[in-house]
């Protein structure tokens, strides 16, 4: 890697682009504070930076033997990834049981170019995340999603594709790959979307079970990234808020109630929930704040970690409440628990994605070690792990320099 880039260095460049940008949208309206023990801190401290700091993870990288770096970041088949992503999506539906996935090749493509062009220092990768962002804001795509009609499931399905975008977009920053025009273009874009699904706390105001769970989890994660590259502060706070909510909500034995009655998929729904919370904790732990750390009755993020390890052991733990079967999907047992998040998807994505980021951060931490036997257990060839959210490819982006040493 001996190409110096953007994305090692700071951004004044596309910070001026977002400061002018973010000061031309005005205040939004203050986030209402429910209670309960948390951080009061209303700013990110580190405009800027997203999931990590950019020129650390650059090191750590540098450090790595190339054969591993490669194999973690790489992207040999980027190119039909990119021309199936080709064309803009206008919009996003999505019924009951399932957010739309028309979106889904682009979010895939974004995740795999941005990992090879940040991570493996491969300029083509670049070159081809600046056309399809470009082509995308160019098309206005995805706006027509927000609509009087747009299902719950469509505002989520286009969280889902925002969270990787904005990371990408970061990622890339003001890399020769994408002018200045356009990089402004794709801003204006990307603000545009995050502005149409609302203002932060829109949807706990509306009482429905979408704004008490993994929606409203996955929600704050985009508020939260956008916030940290922006220094929107409603949304800060709003992400902070949503992660005080999760906490209260929480059983003592670390169980989420709005998840794990969904009967043969609770566990599914707690891993859910689970990474989007854990990425909230680390995007506030960039900017020096510890929610990781913050107690509501005792209970933490470690407690849920500790309940969903718990449960795919014995999966007996969570029968009382999976018994519910709300929503419990093709399988009507709440007590054959669906643990198919253990092992790589067929559309290339790993559901525990973020558990790359928990291991990282705690690398002494008990759950730490569970984690990793789990994963190997199960899906030996688990690495590089890649899901929309949890914002890319977590095992570029995290994995442990102490795990990097030998070849793949």
């Amino acid at each position: 890697m001996t190409r110096t880039t953007a994305g090692g260095r700071s951004h004044p460049a596309m910070l001026a682009v977002f400061a002018a940008f973010v000061t031309s949208c005005g205040p939004a309206p203050a986030t209402p504070d429910h209670g309960g023990s948390a951080p009061r801190a209303g700013s990110p401290s580190r405009q800027g930076e997203i999931l990590f700091v950019r020129a650390e993870r650059r090191a750590m990288l540098e450090a790595m033997l190339p054969a591993r770096r490669q194999a973690w970041c790489g992207a040999a088949d980027l190119r039909p990834l990119l021309e199936a992503a080709r064309r803009p999506v206008p919009g996003l539906g999505g019924v009951d049981e399932r957010p739309d996935p028309a979106s889904e090749p682009f979010a895939h493509a974004v995740m795999v170019a941005v990992a090879a062009g940040f991570g493996d220092d491969d300029p083509a990768a670049r070159d081809g995340l600046a056309e399809l962002l470009e082509g995308w804001a160019r098309a206005d795509a995805l706006t027509a999603t927000i609509a009087a009609r747009t299902t719950a499931n469509g505002r989520y399905a286009l969280d889902r594709t925002l969270l990787p975008a904005i990371v990408a977009f970061w990622l890339l920053g003001d890399d020769p790959a994408l002018a200045p025009p356009e990089r402004r273009r794709v801003a204006a874009w990307l603000g545009r979307l995050v502005r149409l699904r609302g203002e932060p706390g829109e949807l706990r105001e509306r009482g429905a079970t979408t704004a008490r769970n993994n929606h409203l989890y996955l929600r704050a994660s985009v508020d939260m990234a956008w916030a940290a590259l922006t220094g929107d502060d409603d949304r800060w706070r709003g992400g902070l808020a949503a992660y005080r909510q999760a906490l209260r909500d929480m059983r003592p034995d670390g169980s989420l109630p709005l998840e794990t009655r969904r009967g043969a998929r609770a566990l599914w729904y707690q891993r859910h929930a689970l990474a989007s919370l854990v990425t909230i904790a680390e995007m506030a732990a960039v900017q020096g704040q510890d929610l990781y750390g913050l107690e509501v009755d005792g209970r933490t993020v470690h407690t849920a970690v500790r309940f969903l390890l718990d449960a795919v052991d014995d999966p007996r733990r969570v029968w009382r409440y999976a018994a519910a079967n709300e929503r419990p999907g093709p399988e009507g047992d709440p007590r054959r628990q669906d643990l198919g998040f253990l092992a790589r998807r067929g559309h290339g994505r790993h559901y525990m994605a973020w558990a790359e980021i928990y291991m990282a951060r705690f690398p002494e931490r008990r759950e730490t070690r569970r984690l990793r036997e789990l994963l190997e257990r199960s899906d030996p060839d688990f690495r590089p792990m890649i899901d929309d959210y949890s914002g890319g490819n977590t095992t570029c982006f995290f994995a442990s320099s102490t795990e990097t040493q030998t070849a793949p």
